[in-house]
């Protein structure tokens, strides 16, 4: 008896060494396919440098991710390009600690923000000439402002265009905050008993910044003026105005109280000019969302985006012209419904999107401008003439996405969900021509490769619901899908897993162009599939108006019925039996609806700070508007959910149907996130624990999108683990 449990214990211990070498095997594997995807670098930037008798010169940004250091590093390449003749100057790593960096239009002088190495609350601005002397300003010795902004909200970095003058934002100077028992020095403000108090911020990823300033520094005297808006409006978006005699810039609305701003072109912002003296003016009419003012080459006008406040997040957007100096606004591009015809014969969707105009996109004739937009699951760069009206669209395979435009010639970013980033140089032929650009691009960076995938492992459709909207004004919007995988097995080869990956937003879009992620688990031998539900950009405004007060509905049914066409289309590759879902804030919202309403169909869930319970978000966010649009009711900034609205809510909810879930669950939970409260993850996993559902919480010391370096390396493979884990070879 006792040699029989001596070969039960031998026999378990063999089992449990034999699971810990396949695991560490699994795990190596995982990292080193980790490790090969992650040296695709992405373009952070580029810039039109120069044109001189047909030769341009070109500087590329590189972002690439450093996992010695576990921190993104930015390299920059320069290349002049004559014809078909490219040379590549050797690449340079940018410094991290420059925060900003423009050059002057006369290109003699380059001028950086920079923080310190030493004391990262320290910044100076360095001001390289063209004979490599530099001159520096200490900020901190100035003692005009606070930390200077480098978000892509507010920030900028302007040259006036005599060269003299560099205009940003920064941070409003605020008294220096002591405890009451600090003995008052007699200087200044006295700011005994403030240490504790609370600012009110912008919100996610914007922390630390509460009070915006105009700054304007002049680089041959040294002296730095700053300049506050009344009402406690917070300037950014800065630009010189015409004959650079002040500044035109967006001035954000802060009452009653701060909302997010990040991914929300809703907020209320006006536009405004000011002059040397800090005199300030609106310019801008009415009631709405102001950003990206873009002056012409001639001083004549000023193009900006127009968005109505208030509801979706993120909707079509009108592109206006103000006239200088009558201050005449003109609407050159309307919010379209559905689609309108444009020039070629091709149809146009709207403009969408968060980044708003390219920093140059004005062709020299003053009156036609660039821009890029959603069109269904593309980007598409466009040329808009605003004295006809005329849009043309710069046809391309996959995306292709405006950077810079500068004497008549434009670089884009243009890429595949198969294909990484290359960067294409074209000159925008005259008046009318615009469309011919297509096939005169010059490849200015070459068409890398993704270790392993082919550039066939791609496919794209669109279909509309069979399930009848409640709304039947909206039942006919289609949905698009973008298919990442092979679409035929090579004879032999298993079938692969499916990961169903909806976008958050809700309204976003996931486009054909490269993201890492994907590319990483595809590797794996995975296919992905991600669904542009109703809801999401680029589908015309009835997209966008489709969804408000049906989340957790219509668009819980649009991604499974692309999950379902997507197993039939490819049934000869796709195993319907190893199903997984993966989703971020309203992502994570559906593949959780999805493994309540499914449960028999899915493997594993992982989920990235969702929204579990749309009601609690209320009190707990930087956005508590979204709880209210996207369940169909009115916001208010002083309203109170009151009971009825709350339970209208929670019915959306995931939550409420937490008993049908049977998937094991992964939550990636960003310590500090603002757009959705950590406590929604944290009490789901607990109810899921309540329930013997496998679940497990990763807590992380970053925000709502978890993109630190390190933080996305540790999610990104631990998701990889858990799927492994429950995928059947």
């Amino acid at each position: 008896m006792q040699s029989f449990f001596s070969r039960g214990s031998r026999l378990l211990k063999t089992l449990h060494q034999q699971s810990r070498f396949y695991h560490c095997k699994m795990v190596d594997s995982v990292v080193a396919a980790y490790k090969e995807v992650a040296k695709i670098p992405i373009v952070k930037g580029a810039k039109i440098l120069n044109v001189e008798d047909n030769e341009v010169a070109v500087q590329v940004n590189w972002s690439v991710r450093n996992l010695a250091a576990m921190e993104n590093s930015i390299s920059s390449s320069d290349y002049l390009v004559r014809g078909e003749k490219i040379t590549a100057m050797p690449p340079v790593p940018v410094n991290k600690n420059i925060l900003l960096s423009q050059r002057s239009s006369s290109g003699k002088r380059l001028a950086c923000v920079v923080s310190s190495e030493k004391e990262k609350d320290e910044q100076h601005v360095m001001v390289v000439e063209q004979d490599g002397s530099m001159s520096t300003i200490d900020l901190k010795t100035a003692n005009k402002h606070g930390k200077v902004y480098a978000d892509p909200e507010f920030s900028c970095l302007e040259w006036s265009p005599d060269n003299k003058m560099i205009a940003y934002v920064a941070e409003k100077k605020r008294v220096k905050a002591t405890s009451f028992v600090t003995p008052f020095e007699g200087e200044g403000e006295d700011g005994r008993g403030q240490e504790y108090v609370h600012l009110n911020e912008w919100g996610e990823q914007l922390e630390g910044k509460h009070q915006s300033v105009v700054c304007i520094l002049n680089i041959d005297s040294g002296e730095l003026s700053t300049h506050e808006l009344p009402d406690k409006l917070c300037p950014g978006q800065l630009v010189w105005g015409p004959g650079g005699k002040g500044i035109i810039g967006v001035g954000f609305v802060s009452k009653p109280y701060r909302l997010g701003l990040v991914y929300c072109p809703n907020r209320e912002s006006r536009l405004f000019y000011m002059d040397l003296e800090g005199q300030y003016t609106q310019i801008s009419q009415g009631l709405s969302n102001i950003r990206s003012p873009r002056l012409s080459p001639d001083g004549s006008r000023i193009a900006f985006l127009r968005s109505t406040i208030g509801g979706p997040h993120a909707k079509s957007a009108q592109l206006c012209v103000m006239s200088w100096p009558s201050k005449e606004e003109k609407v050159a591009v309307d919010v379209v419904l559905r689609e309108q015809k444009i020039e070629e014969g091709y149809t146009f969707k709207g403009i969408y999107g968060y980044s708003g105009l390219p920093a140059r996109c004005w062709l020299s004739d003053s009156k036609r401008l660039l821009f890029s937009s959603y069109k269904f699951d593309n980007i598409v760069t466009y040329v808009v003439n605003v004295d006809s009206g005329a849009i043309t669209e710069l046809t391309h395979l996959g995306s292709l996405n405006v950077l810079d435009v500068y004497q008549d010639w434009m670089l884009a970013d243009n890429s595949l969900i198969s294909l990484p980033s290359r960067v294409l140089l074209g000159h925008v032929p005259g008046e009318g021509q615009e469309a011919s650009i297509k096939n005169t691009f010059t490849e200015v960076t070459p068409r890398r490769e993704i270790p392993g995938i082919p550039n066939h492992f791609r496919s794209y459709w669109s279909f509309v619901n069979e399930v009848p909207h409640p709304d039947s004004k909206y039942s006919d919007i289609p949905i698009s899908v973008i298919y990442y995988g092979p679409t035929y097995l090579e004879e032999g080869e298993p079938k692969r897993p499916l990961i169903c990956w909806p976008h958050g937003g809700p309204h976003s879009t996931v486009a054909n162009m490269f993201y890492f992620e994907p590319s990483f688990f595809v590797k794996l031998g995975y296919s992905v599939v991600f669904p542009n539900y109703r809801g999401s950009l680029g589908f015309g405004e009835d997209g966008v108006n489709a969804l408000p007060g049906h989340v957790g509905v219509v668009d819980v049914s649009d991604v499974h019925q692309a999950v379902t066409s997507c197993l039939a289309r490819f049934k000869d590759v796709l195993d319907p039996s190893q199903v997984f879902l993966c989703g971020g804030s309203h992502g994570g919202f559906l593949v959780t609806h999805l493994a309540a309403k499914y449960p028999g169909h899915f493997k594993a869930t992982v989920i990235r700070n969702a929204k579990t319970d749309i009601g609690a978000s209320v009190s707990g966010k930087d956005s508590p508007d979204l709880s209210f649009v996207e369940a169909g009711l009115s916001f208010e900034p002083e309203k109170v959910a009151d009971g009825s609205m709350l339970t209208k809510m929670l019915e959306v909810s995931p939550l409420c149907n937490i008993d049908n879930i049977k998937a094991p669950t992964l939550f990636l939970v960003g310590k500090n996130d603002a757009r959705v409260p950590p406590s929604q993850s944290f009490h789901f996993h607990k109810m899921l624990l309540a329930r013997g559902v496998d679940t497990k919480l990763l807590l992380y010391e970053d925000c709502h999108s978890l993109r630190k370096t390190n933080v996305e390396a540790d999610s990104v493979i631990n998701t990889a683990l858990w799927f492994e884990k429950y995928r059947q070879k």
